[in-house]
Formats: C-alpha cells, structure tokens, sequence
C-alpha cells in the first residue's frame, strides 16, 4: 500500500462537521498511512466579501502524528470559467501543495481527491490518482460556466486511475459517459453515536419537535420550511447548523428554534428524542446527485424520517413526498411511530457505518497497490 496519501478536500477540515471526507482520510492515518488532507482554497473574492486578510503561505497542522491539515489558501477567482484563470489556479494550486509538504518529506504515491476542477495539478504530481465524485459540480451556483466545469470533471476522470461515486444514479451515469465504470460507495454515519438511544430505548422519551440537522443554504426550501412552522405550531421546529443565506424571515416564527452548530455528540440525543427528522430540500440538478449525510444519521438515530424526493432516498426507509403533501407526510410519520420502528430503523442503519465504508476503501487502496507491484 502507499505509505503517503495526499487527500485534496473540497471542504475546510471542521470537527463539527465530520463529512465523507473526514472520515476516510482519518481511519486512512489510523490504518497505516501518513495523510496531508488539503483544504480547498478560497478566492481572494471570497477573502474580500469575509473582511480577511489571506496568508500568502499555505500553513500545515498536526492533528496527530500521521495527520496533518494543509490551510486553505488564496487563489484567483474564475477558475471555473476561464481558461487562462484556471491555468494559473492550477499552478498555484500545485505550488502552493508541492511547497507544503517538502518539510515533512511527504512524497505521496496516492492522491485522493475530491477536486474536479485542476486536472493539471493532478497530472503535475505523476502519481496514482484516485476521484471521489460526491457532487454535481456542473450545477453548482457562483461564478461558474457549467460546460467549462464539465469538461474539467471530463479531463480529471480520464487521467485518473479509480473512480468512486456516492450511491446516486446521476453520478454513476456521468461517469460511465466520461469512459470510467465507478466504484459506488454511500456516504456512511458515526453509527456508535446515534446508536446510543438504543440503550435507553424504553425510557425514550420523545417530543414535539420537528429537527433538520445540516446547512441552510440554496437548496434549503425556505418556503417550505415556514409552511411546515405555520401549519404545525404545536412543534418547535429545531435547526442544528448553520445558515449560509437569509434566513431573517425565520424569526416571524416562534416555534422555529435555531441551536446552530453542535458536535455529533451533542445532536445525536436531539435526533433521538424529536418526533421526525426532515430534509426538505429544493428538487433540482444539484439535490438530485445527492446522498445526504444527514439521512444516514437520522436513520440511525431511530427517528421518522420525511424528505422530499431527492438523490436517492427512495432507496431508503424514509417518507419520500412533494413539498405539497409535506406536512401530511409528517403527520403521518408521527401517527405512525413506534418504538419497535426506532430500533427496527436504526438496526437497518448499522450497514452504512463509517467503519463498514472504509472496508471497501481498504480493498481498493489494496488493488492499487498489486497495480504498482505486478505479480
């Protein structure tokens, strides 16, 4: 296996959102690799709107003594539309890497990304690469030509070694188009964690609650949302996260309780105790390539689960409806409710832990290496 796996995110590394990427790349240090997990950087647009002042230098942290985190880093805006833009970010991109990592004498044999958009930095490493495709990133808002982004996803995928997707048609097929048959591999939960409530299970007691967990952002159905407060006033509509849009009209509602951002540990008993957890998330390109996290946490946290119908959690144990029969749909989930149910579901759950995901992470790492050593 390689000993050095360079892990380049398209996220900052953020303990209070343990995602996909997290996960992998921490069982990976823990499991015989020395890791360098890669924020994505920032454009000095984005550094300009958030009143910050960028480092010049990419930073590198320790975490433990085989994880290290390399600090986002400034970067030209445009690089999702503009060719010679992108040429330069891909530079700096590499640069910025190649310079971080000559301290610790980091020579990566593996690079694991998640980045569609810098096909040139991946080449410039001449090393085996593998792509992690967990969105559509054609479809994503912002300062971004969607054909130009689809040909950067192109080129990455072709010069790549391994192709892994989350459990999303969509993707799949989009990848098979670009000539690479994709590894499928769900996003996956912290099951020891939103397990616990089993253990209590007979003195659960649940509330009139109604909880989304997660970010409120573009493709949160804000309408939806406050119907949902407006027509079920006997629930406190609880948020944990964060919001990354106006979200001002929330306050109209006094049964809308917004907790922010919690650790695992601390949401996981809420989840438990809530009368249905929802996703009520816009129906469109980009909600329809995804696997959400937050489903998998749900499901195993025993609580009802209704969403509209999104990705692929038609898949799953979960009230898939139309944001017009939303509301029923959770009267429904509440009336139907048992204790037996929540176990049922959890149990159902224990199949997409974190620990299970990284076994087929494993083999694959373990395919890599008989490629590089031919029998």
């Amino acid at each position: 296996m390689p000993e050095d796996i360079l892990f380049l995110s398209t996220n900052r590394f953020d303990p209070y959102l343990p995602l996909r990427k997290f996960w992998f790349s921490k069982f990976m240090s823990e499991n015989g690799f020395r890791v360098v997990y890669v924020e994505f950087p920032h454009t000095f647009l984005a550094y300009l709107k958030r009143g910050l002042h960028p480092e010049t230098e990419a930073r590198l942290s320790r975490i433990s003594d085989n994880y290290f985190v390399l600090r986002s880093f400034p970067i030209l805006p445009f690089f999702k539309r503009n060719r010679l833009c992108n040429w330069i970010d891909s530079r700096l991109f590499y640069r910025h890497i190649k310079g971080a990592l000559k301290g610790l004498d980091f020579k990566p044999s593996l690079i694991w990304s998640y980045v569609p958009f810098f096909p040139d930095a991946l080449e410039a490493f001449h090393t085996k690469t593998l792509y992690d495709c967990v969105d559509d990133y054609v479809s994503l808002p912002g300062l971004i030509d969607p054909n130009y982004v689809l040909e950067l996803e192109r080129n990455t995928v072709n010069l790549v070694d391994k192709v892994i997707v989350t459990d999303t048609p969509y993707l799949e097929d989009r990848m098979r188009l670009f000539g690479k048959e994709p590894v499928v591999i769900s996003n996956g939960v912290n099951y020891e964690v939103f397990s616990r409530w089993l253990s209590m299970a007979d003195t659960l007691q649940i509330r009139k609650r109604i909880i989304y967990v997660g970010n409120v952002s573009h493709w949160f159905d804000l309408e939806l949302f406050e119907k949902i407060a407006d027509a079920l006033e006997g629930f406190e509509i609880m948020i944990v996260g964060f919001a990354s849009v106006d979200v001002s009209s929330f306050k109209k509602h006094p049964n809308i309780n917004f907790v922010g951002k919690l650790m695992q540990e601390e949401f996981a008993q809420l989840l438990s105790e809530s009368s249905v957890a929802i996703i009520p998330f816009i129906e469109n390109e980009l909600t329809k390539a995804t696997d959400p996290l937050k489903v998998y946490e749900y499901l195993a946290a025993g609580v009802p689960v209704v969403s509209t119908c999104i990705g692929n959690v038609s898949r799953l144990p979960v009230y898939v409806t139309s944001r017009d029969n939303f509301v029923e749909r959770i009267r429904e989930a509440v009336k139907e409710d048992t204790i037996e149910k929540r176990r049922s579901q959890t149990l159902f759950a224990k199949q997409f832990s974190w620990e299970t995901k990284y076994k087929m992470v494993e083999k694959i790492l373990e395919n890599l290496k008989a490629q590089n050593h031919p029998s």
